[in-house]
């Protein structure tokens, strides 16, 4: 199994989830070498310097000058505090709604995106989620949606009435044109997307 370098952190909060995971994941395969809270956090703050991220780490040095560089669970609970919980919901509510199903390229991909949002919003109300969710959909698949009998009251719910639908107008659109239809089923990821995972090469 290889896991990649970390990339250097700039305190952006698009990236901090995904960056933290790296390098706990980082730590974990190379665990025979980092094998002390110290060298744990050094390696992390030898990752951050770049933007705020830079200035965060510099204060911590100087604070471990005088009293240690303390435990990594620590470490990672104080980043939190700082990059994580402050900005990660107000992002993911602003993208949600602006998030389109036209500009990630296919449903698949949309609905996936959709889903990581959602949970990083940790905005509970369905109707709200819906009402992101219809707007954001293309016109084709909205409007069929709409005109049930009785219209999905979950998010998932809209999600697999989604799917349905794209694949209906698919099947559609190559009788049409004269061309035979091949439905590829949405990938489990993209179902039950985990907001922690990370892309793992293997060797």
């Amino acid at each position: 199994l290889k896991v990649g370098t970390p990339i250097h952190f700039d305190g952006s909060p698009n990236d901090t989830s995904r960056w933290l995971h790296s390098v706990i994941a980082y730590i974990s395969i190379n665990d025979r070498i980092y094998t002390s809270d110290d060298k744990k956090i050094i390696l992390a703050l030898s990752f951050m310097s770049k933007g705020s991220a830079a200035t965060w780490a510099e204060a911590a040095y100087e604070n471990a000058a005088d009293l240690g560089f303390g435990k990594w669970k620590d470490f990672q609970e104080d980043f939190k505090r700082t990059f994580i919980t402050k900005d990660v919901k107000a992002t993911a509510i602003a993208k949600l709604s602006s998030l389109t199903q036209s500009g990630c390229g296919s449903l698949e991909k949309f609905n996936a995106e959709f889903r990581l949002l959602a949970h990083r919003s940790t905005v509970n109300s369905q109707g709200a989620l819906i009402e992101w969710y219809l707007r954001a959909l293309h016109p084709s698949i909205s409007t069929q949606i709409l005109r049930m009998d009785k219209t999905p009251e979950t998010l998932e719910g809209w999600i697999t009435k989604a799917e349905h639908f794209n694949v209906q107008n698919e099947r559609i659109k190559s009788l049409r044109q004269g061309r035979p239809f091949f439905n590829n089923p949405p990938s489990n990821s993209s179902r039950k997307r985990d907001p922690y995972a990370m892309d793992v090469d293997a060797v």
